[in-house]
This record gives structure tokens, C-alpha cells and sequence, in this order.
């Protein structure tokens, strides 16, 4: 059985075709943020602290759950200038692929990488990305899943430029790039995260007051930051 499941499987990616996983509900009840893909988003303009500076070695997480998918990709959470020229963010594509990228110098000039697996609508998921100078690992609900080989343009750079604001929702500054669905317990680490870090965190509600932590936001009726840094967020929108 093994071996004709893995066979499916490795057809099944061969042929680009996209899939899907049943799950259990993540550990976190609650769902904060209800966004309806082409006007709310929270924000803050020009972060401060590490979390407008912030170019390599970071950790981004969320609880996500699509309820449609985009027609392009959409950002679960990113900082991004206006152009957009410089940046990172968490984000999914209209197969429902989960991706994460960094543009520097320009919006030519980039670098992101994609989960074959996709997520299923109408279910949630706790969902993070650590990035190392191009070296990067996904997760979803704790487990490390296989992603493709990076898509680049321009420069490939393997770090993020700075500058831009913080959003949760859209692409910085940047505008559009809005997501459908519902999102919370959001936060950003100036740190790779161990895989086991990311697995406890699957299950838990993070206070902003865990090791690394530069931005927390549970959006559980407040759309402060629960860490230390102060980056509270204005919704937008709706």
C-alpha cells in the first residue's frame, strides 16, 4: 500500500497537479481577523524596531484559513514598500500553494519558494516559513513539508531589502494583493525557529513574550502587538 500511495503521490506532483490534505482543527479556537480578499487589512506604517529592519534569519507564522482561492498570490502577512521594491511575506497562490519571498532593489528582483502540498478551503491551519539566505522551511501544523526549487528574478537575491510597512492581510504598501479567509495568532521572529519550537507553537496561543518574537498579534479583539515592540496595527477596510 506504502509504495503504491508514494507512487500516486510523486505522479501526482510530477504532473504539477495540486494537493490536498485532510486535517484536524488546529489548537488555537479561536479565528481573529475575517478578511473578505479585496479591502480589509491591518497595518503599520514604517514598523519600528527589528521589525522594519529585518532582512534574513526571520521566522514568519500564522493561524490561516482560506475561504476562497485568489487569482494571484495574496498575503497571509508582509512588509513591503510602496513600489514594491523591497520586502518578505507569507502568502498563498490561486492553487493554494503556501510561498514565501524577499524582494531586494527592486520588484525584478526576487526570490520565493512554494509548497507542492495546498490547503484545503474552509479548514485552519497554523502555517510558518523560517528563511537562511535562500535556505528556507515550511510548515503546516508543525510538520516541515517538501516545497519546490526556488523561483527567482533579476538580482535572485537571498536576503530582503528594507523599508515599507507591516500588514497583515496585503502586501505592505505595496496595496492589493489582498486575501479572503481568516487569520490570527501572527507573528514575526528575528530567528530561525527550531522545528519543535514550531510544532509547540502550533497548539498554543504565543503571548509576543517568546524568544525572538519582534511582532505578535493575536487579533482576538485587539489588534495590538503583544510584543514588547510596540508595532500596533490599524485595520482598514471594514
Amino acid at each position: 500500500y506504502d509504495v503504491v500511495f508514494a507512487s500516486t503521490v510523486a505522479s501526482i506532483l510530477s504532473e504539477g497537479m495540486r494537493l490536498e490534505f485532510t486535517k484536524a482543527t488546529a489548537g488555537n479556537a479561536y479565528m481573529g481577523g475575517a478578511f473578505n480578499g479585496s479591502s480589509h487589512y491591518f497595518t503599520k506604517t514604517s514598523p519600528s524596531g527589528t521589525l522594519g529592519t529585518v532582512t534574513n534569519n526571520f521566522t514568519i507564522e500564522a493561524t490561516y484559513q482560506p475561504t476562497s482561492y485568489p487569482a494571484g498570490n495574496v498575503y497571509i502577512a508582509a512588509r513591503a514598500d510602496s513600489t514594491p521594491s523591497n520586502g518578505f511575506g507569507l502568502f498563498i497562490n490561486n492553487n493554494g500553494q503556501l510561498g514565501v519571498l524577499v524582494m531586494s532593489g527592486g520588484g525584478v528582483n526576487f526570490r520565493y519558494f512554494l509548497t507542492y502540498q495546498s490547503l484545503a478551503l474552509n479548514k485552519k491551519y497554523h502555517v510558518a516559513a523560517s528563511w537562511t539566505s535562500g535556505t528556507v522551511v515550511i510548515y503546516i501544523d508543525g510538520v516541515s513539508v517538501p516545497i519546490g526549487t526556488a523561483n527567482t528574478g533579476g538580482s535572485a537575491p537571498t536576503t530582503a531589502g528594507t523599508g515599507g510597512d507591516f500588514s497583515i492581510g496585503r502586501f505592505g504598501a505595496a496595496g492589493a494583493s489582498y486575501i479572503p479567509g481568516y487569520i490570527s495568532n501572527v507573528a514575526v521572529f528575528d530567528a530561525v525557529l527550531s522545528a519543535s519550537t514550531i510544532k509547540d507553537h502550533y497548539t498554543k496561543k504565543l503571548t509576543g513574550s517568546e524568544t525572538n518574537c519582534i511582532g505578535a498579534w493575536s487579533l482576538d479583539n485587539t489588534a495590538n502587538d503583544q510584543s514588547s515592540a510596540g508595532n500596533n496595527l490599524t485595520a482598514t477596510g471594514g
